[in-house]
């Protein structure tokens, strides 16, 4: 199954970052939502190719695409992404986001 967030992981999210808790949630808030749309979406695409829903085990493949092509560390970007992790888990995709029920590759 594939889901397609159509901007990047919030900045403020990154462990690099020097922002407020406010700003932080707010950024947060905004790509959580916008991740859970498309995992719904997603979601109801699958009830009708014959899934069921939560899976018990999945794997989790990140691709994030910048305009530039300078080198990003991968942590940060699986940190950046933890909205967007929250959503697959909150709409019902998966379910949970702890080691048992979610692997994270590449």
């Amino acid at each position: 199954m594939r889901i397609e967030v159509p901007f990047l992981p919030p900045v403020e999210y990154s462990p690099n970052s020097r922002c407020s808790w406010a700003e932080k949630h707010k950024a947060g808030k905004v790509y959580h939502d916008a991740a859970f749309y498309c995992c719904v979406d997603a979601r109801n695409r699958g009830y009708r190719n014959g899934l069921s829903f939560p899976f018990a085990k999945a794997k989790l493949s990140l691709t994030v695409v910048f305009a530039e092509l300078r080198l990003r560390d991968a942590d940060n970007l699986l940190t950046r992404f933890k909205p967007g992790l929250d959503a697959v888990v909150d709409s019902g995709l998966v379910l949970a986001d702890d080691v048992e029920h979610l692997e994270i590759g590449e």
